[in-house]
């Protein structure tokens, strides 16, 4: 593989081959039958009695690398946003190695960001960049225009080697827009955005990504995802936004996917945006739904290893609340309460950390890695547990492995008819891990503290596992 960019080092691991395709007016995609309903949430039953899972061994520096957080530090009026410099210095506290954040074409929202992202890059922060609106998109040869207008940019004033990605229009399909009209724009804006990427050797090494497409709650998205048809041609990879509710983080997490998959077949997939909303007691009354702060704080470490898993780059929604008073609707209620920081006014004095700021930082400082050694395999055995167990088992350049172990459980129901939620029963259960030798362990619950839960030196030992994400330092 020596001598290929990163690009290319991605399509060789999915089987691909990139094709640069020149039509301007390709084919449309055969509308395929719907999908049945997504089928209904049950109770939560005992964990049942099986095999441990399959353990996945993968770098630490893989897990923190495909992390990221959405901001919106081009924001610059009426917003917390606007306090750049604030926003900065909480995503350098929490450690994140990548954001995703859109490249304004106006003078001033570039120059805040540019000082915004250098601060971000010199600490090695990548960026996943869009740069296109679907509405600015009025023909081919205007988003040919507008792709050029911001690679310029980009190329002239940013560190190319941190630049990760370059997505497609963020969600063209939103309510309200006439399916043939935002069809023909997304589609002319693809093929801009790859074949003007593509034409300039600097953007070799960075990934054109697909558009995300509006969920629409689940099924629904079936007809948009059909008229807009296969669009691999122009992507190195698809895109996705899959919010869980107020599930577990991998809830339906492949169904959706699969409902995408005919955008973007056979490549790897990023999912852009995911997260929860905290906005209760905001007066919010829409249909979606929210959890409390503390069941955020459960779910927010497990969704990092649930994308790692599945071999994704992850886009966590995102730094900061917004502050009231709200627009008069709920969907700004609403998407108020999905930061990992409490903004409760636009002054950064009053800002404080919500508990899943503080689970992510942790978990980010355990895997952040450097390039170095691999260890030599930890021929370790788990035994016990049932079928919600969950499991990754990383190693550190320093010689030393993680083994995270979760369940993947839902800990809360949200009722959109009352405005009320519960908690759900979380059964524990023991998991007994065997090492092959005698080794240091380090208990580390990201939820609930900086420091080890536990330190002992074992050999076979057992480990307790309910709501929250354990992590075992061993060696």
């Amino acid at each position: 593989m020596a001598g290929l960019s990163r690009r290319q080092l991605l399509c060789a691991a999915a089987g691909l081959v990139p094709v640069i395709a020149l039509s301007s007016s390709p084919a449309y995609a055969v509308p395929r039958p719907p999908l049945p309903p997504w089928p209904p949430w049950q109770p939560p039953q005992p964990p049942q009695p099986g095999p441990p899972p399959d353990l996945q061994l993968m770098s630490a520096k893989a897990a923190f690398d495909s992390y990221g957080m959405n901001c919106h530090l081009s924001f610059l009026s009426e917003s917390v946003w606007a306090n750049t410099d604030a926003a900065v210095r909480w995503l350098l506290d929490l450690g994140v190695g990548a954001v995703r954040q859109y490249l304004p074409s106006t003078e001033h929202g570039r120059a805040a960001l540019k000082q915004a992202m250098d601060r971000l890059g010199d600490t090695g922060v990548r960026w996943c960049c869009p740069t296109l609106v679907a509405e600015d998109v009025r023909s081919l040869d205007a988003a040919r225009s507008v792709v050029n207008g911001q690679l310029d940019w980009l190329q002239a004033n940013t560190d190319l080697a941190l630049l990760d990605s370059l997505p497609g229009p963020n969600e063209p399909n939103s309510e309200g827009k006439a399916v043939g009209d935002w069809v023909q724009r997304t589609r002319w804006a693809m093929q801009a955005l790859w074949e003007e990427t593509r034409r300039r050797p600097a953007f070799d090494d960075v990934l054109v990504q697909g558009p995300p497409l509006n969920m629409k709650g689940g099924t629904a998205v079936v007809s948009d995802v059909a008229a807009l048809g296969d669009l691999s041609r122009w992507m190195d990879r698809g895109d996705a936004h899959i919010y869980p509710g107020d599930n577990d983080p991998g809830y339906l997490v492949d169904e959706r996917l699969a409902l995408l998959e005919p955008i973007h077949p056979g490549k790897p997939v990023c999912v852009s945006e995911g997260g929860y909303t905290t906005s209760i007691g905001r007066g919010y009354d829409g249909g979606a739904d929210l959890v409390p702060e503390d069941v955020a704080n459960l779910y927010a470490p497990k969704h990092l290893l649930v994308h790692l898993l599945g071999g994704r780059q992850f886009f966590s929604y995102e730094l900061l609340d917004e502050s009231p008073p709200y627009k008069d609707d709920d969907r700004a209620t609403r998407e108020a309460g999905f930061g990992l920081v409490r903004t409760p006014t636009r002054d950064p004095a009053t800002w404080q950390a919500k508990p899943s700021f503080d689970a992510v930082r942790r978990l980010l400082a355990l895997v952040r890695d450097g390039e170095g050694r691999q260890p030599a395999d930890l021929a370790l055995q788990i035994t016990g547990g049932g079928n919600t167990l969950r499991t990754v088992l990383l190693h550190r350049s320093d010689g030393k492995h993680l083994l995270a172990i979760w369940q993947a459980v839902k800990l809360y129901e949200w009722d959109g008819k009352t405005r009320r939620g519960g908690y759900l029963p979380v059964e524990s259960f023991p998991v007994t891990i065997t090492l092959p030798q005698p080794l240091p362990v380090a208990v580390y619950e990201p939820s609930t503290q900086d420091l080890p839960v536990d330190r002992f030196t074992g050999l076979a030992f057992t480990q307790t596992v309910g709501s929250a994400l354990l992590v075992l330092e061993i060696g």
